[in-house]
């Protein structure tokens, strides 16, 4: 009888068990496999690409994709400002299959359509035609697409005009080598003689040239003009520790270099080209390709009161009152 009990015992034990072994398995989390997997690959920390990173980040989370939530998976690189790590950054991406890769300045847009088949939105763009990331004709490749932020060069030489009425030759810091300004510089030499400026180039090919570049065309010009490229609005400290120096204005193409300490801009605003970039992104992981290219709304006037003040010029109330965003320090 003992044992027919420990038998049943058992018995009814081992049903038992393999009851909660089958709610175990039945219970078990789901495949953490990622639902999106959303690359986004920079050029380096500055403000105006940080600023387009920002907004893309959020335009994602409010669509559906943000950070940190479960089945989103985010791979974000920066090349640090080294050109020559950005083949090898879009490669490590590739091997990664993310669903869309977020490509944030013209070097990087460059090497990830090159090394990249999927789908593709680059970021703050001044010419992606120019820079053989799209093709201008009906058969560009409908899995990129992205945002831009060029703005009439004329409108940037009037608010120069502006605040020094008196600068007859406006020195221009630009990097060659780089897309934007390629694209630049020559629609701002088109527009100078209309508005009473003579061009000096000053060309650099490194960040830490801005400052000698800048130191030896402060003799020669009135002002300084900063262009739309990344090697330059990265040394925008160079310059502005020659304008101050020298008491020299210093005027840029973009609101960040307004914020580090250039007098003023007509910029669009990067965290608004960020949220469009993060809306195409969306739109790409929901399924839809074909999508046009997004340009920037007319741009805003920027301005920094304590630049203008330590570089001796001095900004009219009319400006001001157009002023998008004025800065009072030079971060």
């Amino acid at each position: 009888m003992k044992r027919n009990i420990l038998t049943l015992t058992s018995t009814a034990l081992l049903a038992l068990g393999l009851v909660f072994v089958g709610c175990r398995r039945q219970d078990a989390p789901p495949s953490s496999a990622p639902k999106a997997t959303i690359a986004i690959l920079n050029l380096q920390k500055h403000p105006i690409l940080d600023a387009v990173e920002a907004g893309a980040k959020e335009a994602l989370a409010r669509e559906g994709y943000p950070e940190n939530a479960e089945g989103i998976r985010y791979l974000i690189r920066t090349a640090a400002g080294d050109k020559q790590q950005i083949p090898a950054l879009a490669a490590e991406l590739n091997a990664q299959h993310p669903d869309v890769v977020i490509a944030i300045s013209t070097p990087i847009a460059q090497a990830v359509v090159k090394n990249y088949r999927g789908k593709i939105v680059f970021g703050a763009l001044t010419d992606p035609v120019s820079a053989g990331v799209i093709s201008g004709d009906r058969n560009r490749n409908p899995n990129v697409t992205g945002t831009t932020d060029a703005v009439p060069y004329d409108a940037q030489l009037q608010l120069i005009r502006q605040i020094s009425p008196r600068a007859k030759r406006l020195g221009i810091l630009f990097n060659p080598g780089e897309a934007s300004s390629q694209y630049a510089v020559p629609r701002i030499k088109a527009a100078a003689p209309g508005l009473g400026f003579e061009i000096v180039e000053g060309a650099v090919n490194s960040t830490q040239e801005v400052y000698p570049v800048a130191l030896g065309l402060a003799s020669r010009v009135d002002a300084l003009l900063i262009s739309t490229d990344n090697t330059v609005a990265a040394g925008i400290a160079g310059a502005v520790k020659v304008g101050i120096e020298r008491k020299l204005p210093v005027f840029a193409c973009d609101s960040g270099s307004v914020e580090h300490g250039a007098i003023g801009a007509i910029s669009p605003g990067y965290f608004a080209i960020g949220i469009d970039t993060g809306k195409l992104a969306a739109r790409m992981l929901k399924g839809e390709s074909g999508l046009a290219v997004v340009n920037p709304k007319a741009g805003d006037v920027y301005l920094n009161r304590r630049a203008a003040t330590d570089m001796g010029a001095e900004i009219p109330k009319d400006v001001e009152a157009r002023a998008a965003k004025i800065y009072d320090e030079i971060r």
